[in-house]
């Protein structure tokens, strides 16, 4: 009887242990983050920063030499097209204008002159007067002619360098500097003042090569500026530089089609190309979502693994992916997913195939 009592103790105690040791290894269900996908994209799309500039701007300077008289615009004033901005002192221009018109007259005296008595010896019988002196009183009537033609191009000289004495503004726009004083001598060309366009703004962005063969044209692009609390405005494609500049880099230039009276010269623009379209969706995924099984290259897609979960059994599946370009935080995935699947976005070195989870809640 003992004996008998001795046995079922030792099998109740290995019972026991047994189930002691089950209870020991069962896995809690783990809670991860996830995240549904649903945006999906038949586009790639780049972002490339740039400096915001003025599509047309202009250094204005003086077509004559001078002393500047007067100054009548400030920085960041608006002007309009043939407002006065600044002038020379005129006062030896029109000294020599006025001495060019009196020359002028004395000179179509002396012409009219030298016609009159060429007339006169034409009309005069034959044999009074030589052949060799008809042909000179000709040759001066036409060199008188010609003097009065030098003295009126001169004159149109001095008319039109009086008028340069007036700088004016070519187009509307908003003085972005004026680099002069009043009363200081001014060279013939010398920069007086600097004009913009505050209608028309371009953005100048260099490409690297790989992209500058998906650019045309007239393309369409979007432009945010930061400085703005990140406005979006539309533009496109108005320059595509033939020549590398900074490396393998081509200057591409971006006309705004909207303004803002709010942009200004030197501001940063963030422009949106579209470099190539899809047929296949391409899904934007975290790129905390997925472990790469090897580096990524640029432009080329590559095989890597992200966890689905099985909302029915709430286990874990492993699916490899093809992936392509980075957007900011997200990568593109062509395939292994579908739109409004659960996938885990954390913690994915300490999951596995199979794991049982249960969907993470913020507090």
């Amino acid at each position: 009887m003992s004996k008998l009592m001795l046995l079922l103790t030792a099998v109740l105690l290995l019972s026991g242990c047994n189930n002691e040791s089950k209870t020991a290894t069962v896995e809690l269900p783990k809670a991860v983050k996830y995240q549904r996908v649903s945006e999906s994209t038949g586009s790639i799309f780049r972002e490339i920063s740039g400096q915001i500039r003025s599509a047309e701007q202009s250094s204005l300077s003086f077509r004559v030499n001078g002393v500047l008289q007067d100054i009548y615009v400030s920085k960041g004033d608006l002007v309009v097209m043939g407002q006065p901005l600044a002038q020379l002192d005129d006062s030896d221009f029109t000294v020599a204008l006025n001495k060019t018109q009196a020359s002028l007259g004395s000179s179509r005296a002396s012409a009219k002159a030298a016609n009159d008595q060429l007339q006169r010896a034409t009309r005069l019988p034959e044999g009074i007067i030589s052949l060799a002196e008809l042909e000179q009183l000709s040759n001066s009537a036409e060199a008188a002619r010609q003097q009065v033609k030098v003295i009126e191009a001169d004159l149109a000289r001095a008319k039109l360098d009086l008028q340069r004495t007036i700088l004016r503004s070519p187009f509307d726009g908003q003085i972005a500097a004026v680099s002069v004083d009043n009363f200081s001598k001014v060279a013939n060309g010398q920069e007086v003042i600097e004009l913009i366009d505050g209608d028309a703004y371009e953005v100048e962005v260099l490409l690297p090569e790989s992209m500058i063969g998906n650019i045309n044209y007239q393309q369409a692009v979007t432009v945010t500026v930061s400085a703005l609390q990140d406005k979006t405005f539309p533009g496109e494609v108005s320059e595509i530089g033939s020549r590398v500049e900074n490396g393998n880099a081509f200057p591409v230039t971006i006309r705004l089609n909207q303004s803002s009276d709010k942009l200004r010269n030197g501001m940063s623009g963030s422009v949106k190309f579209t470099v190539s379209n899809r047929s296949i969706p391409a899904y934007l995924v975290p790129l905390t979502a997925l472990d790469f099984t090897h580096s990524l290259s640029a432009g080329t897609a590559q095989n890597a693994s992200l966890y689905v979960i099985n909302e029915q059994t709430m286990l874990l599946e492993q699916r490899k992916v093809k992936v392509g370009h980075i957007r900011s935080n997200s990568i593109e995935v062509y395939s292994g997913i579908s739109e409004n699947e659960a996938i885990v976005v954390a913690g994915i070195p300490f999951l596995r195939d199979g794991m049982a989870v249960t969907l993470w809640q913020a507090n």
